[in-house]
């Protein structure tokens, strides 16, 4: 079973997500777009094996470097995300006149990988529009979803690599999985795949998708 704690923070705020498989305690980071004191107090005697990104624009980055410095974690990111931490206008960075600390990248991702997380599986898929490298990473009725599907609502597509038409089919792509997992956005509140079917327009097909 894996249990999911959301800290969110940061100037936008983002939702930091701590994921912890019940049976060994092993814990992933996704999306540290801070670095504050109740992230790092939330970190405290964590054995986390990766930091998870959904995409690399830098408000779900700016705290990896010292999340990473603090566990040791590999960064896993999709392989079409692999240039962003560098690239201040694919991440944005630039444009709020910020900089993006340096990290490691351990692992990129494609469609359909699997990564492990002590002994729960969390799938890859790749679902492109907010940026090309989108992701969300699913585990049972766990969905997390970045900024590809937020509640009653969905990404941007008018930044670098962005596209109306890929994120209309990665919601389309949401829309179409079995069961009503929980969703758990890159801002604001959770939601479930139930409700996103029956209430957001762009999964509903109100918006031209």
């Amino acid at each position: 079973m894996l249990q999911v704690e959301m800290i969110s923070g940061g100037m936008m705020p983002t939702n930091c997500y701590l994921l912890t498989d019940s049976a060994t305690g092993i814990s992933a980071v996704v999306d540290p777009g801070f670095w504050d004191q109740r992230l790092e107090v939330a970190l405290e005697g964590k054995k986390v094996s990766c930091i998870l990104l959904t995409h690399c624009h830098f408000d779900h980055i700016l705290g990896t470097a010292q999340v990473q410095k603090k566990t040791g974690a590999p960064v896993y990111l999709h392989q079409a995300e692999e240039k962003f931490p560098t690239s201040p206008e694919l991440n944005l960075s630039g444009m709020m006149g910020l900089s993006v600390q340096p990290f490691e990248t351990g692992r990129l991702l494609q469609d359909g990988d699997t990564v492990m997380v002590g002994e729960s599986v969390l799938e890859v898929l790749h679902t492109p529009g907010h940026t090309a490298g989108s992701c969300c990473f699913r585990c049972g009725e766990t969905l997390l979803t970045g900024d590809t599907l937020m509640a009653g609502s969905m990404g941007r597509t008018d930044f670098p690599t962005g596209s109306w038409s890929q994120i209309s089919e990665s919601l389309q792509r949401l829309s179409r999985l079995e069961g009503d997992a929980k969703v758990y956005c890159g801002h604001g509140p959770s939601t479930s795949l139930n409700r996103e079917r029956a209430t957001n327009p762009y999964m509903m097909g109100d918006m031209g998708i």
